[in-house]
């Protein structure tokens, strides 16, 4: 008789485990873990100018350039930002951009904002991932905008005198016309 209980039991516990078994439940042993985070930080794009191929502030303010002006997009067109600094700096540094693909176009501007300058197209170029890329441009005479025709002096191409700026000390900015075509930098 005892046997028969034992046996009576053992089948009634082997169709609960089996019940559940079929059921589909799982024994989890502890918490899985979360997957783990991917951090992407940004890289430098350090944009490096001259002016007539030199680096040299008296040809900024010789153009009446006070400032670079940098809009970045992406690849597919969106916006990246729009930068500045000074033209005499010769040099600065975006550290917002992301691992990806860029373009940029550069144009030196004057102290309301007017471009000084013809727009300059920066090579399609590509961010990594906390890294920096040094990319450099070059604003020659022939790219500002007004009195291409005159030197720094004020003169015009044929010899003559025009205007007020020859009037003035050619030191002065304002007077300027802004263009240093065969100039020289001392």
């Amino acid at each position: 008789m005892f046997a028969e209980i034992l046996r009576r039991r053992a089948g009634v516990l082997g169709l609960f485990f089996a019940s559940i078994g079929a059921a589909g439940c799982t024994i989890e042993a502890g918490p899985s873990a979360p997957p783990p985070v991917v951090v992407v930080e940004p890289g430098r794009l350090t944009l490096r100018w001259t002016v007539s191929e030199t680096v040299d502030p008296n040809l900024c303010v010789l153009g009446r350039a006070a400032a670079i002006e940098i809009a970045i997009s992406t690849a597919a067109g969106v916006s990246a930002g729009e930068f500045q600094a000074p033209c005499a700096a010769f040099a600065t540094t975006v550290s917002s951009l992301y691992p990806g693909n860029y373009w940029a176009d550069a144009w030196l501007i004057d102290a309301v904002g007017r471009a000084r300058t013809t727009v300059i197209e920066i090579r399609p170029f590509t961010i990594l991932d906390r890294s920096e890329l040094i990319l450099d441009v070059d604003f020659p005479a022939d790219s500002f905008l007004d009195g291409l025709e005159r030197n720094a002096t004020g003169r015009a191409g044929n010899g003559a005198v025009s205007g007020t700026a020859a009037s003035a000390s050619p030191a002065d900015p304002s007077a300027s016309p802004g263009n240093f075509a065969g100039l020289t930098s001392p």
